[in-house]
């Protein structure tokens, strides 16, 4: 009851929010959520047919640091999935009272998207 509460209220908040017409955010929206898809797209396209555990995690101090089954690495762009969530909720939902506070929300989003991408093909670089 109180999640659908919240989600009602965010879905209000972004649908009335001057911010859907900006550019800017409405780019870095649409360019986060093409680097999501791409890091939910690449990792069963090198990793899917692999029946061994893969590398999960590696460090340049001890070597690989952690094993797991290739379906944990969607860990990965599901984080980013719900920091963009809120990334951009916030970025809608305080526009009109800190339009560079939202900016950067939403520069901020496409950054830490940009970061997801990247671990995930170092990823499947090392496991290939």
């Amino acid at each position: 009851m109180l999640l659908n509460s919240i989600f009602f209220k965010i879905s209000e908040a972004v649908g009335i929010s001057p911010a859907r017409r900006d550019r800017l955010i409405f780019v870095s929206l649409v360019l986060s959520g093409l680097v999501n898809a791409l890091a939910w797209i690449l990792i069963p396209l090198f990793l899917g047919r692999s029946k061994e555990f893969v590398v999960l995690q590696y460090n340049i101090y001890f070597g690989i640091s952690s094993l797991g089954h290739w379906l944990m690495l969607f860990l990965l762009p599901l984080s980013g999935l719900l920091v963009g969530a809120i990334n951009f909720s916030l970025a809608f939902y305080l526009y009109l009272k800190e339009r560079a506070l939202s900016l950067s929300l939403a520069a901020g989003a496409v950054a830490f998207q940009l970061i997801i991408l990247t671990a995930v093909i170092l990823i499947i670089y090392l496991n290939i």
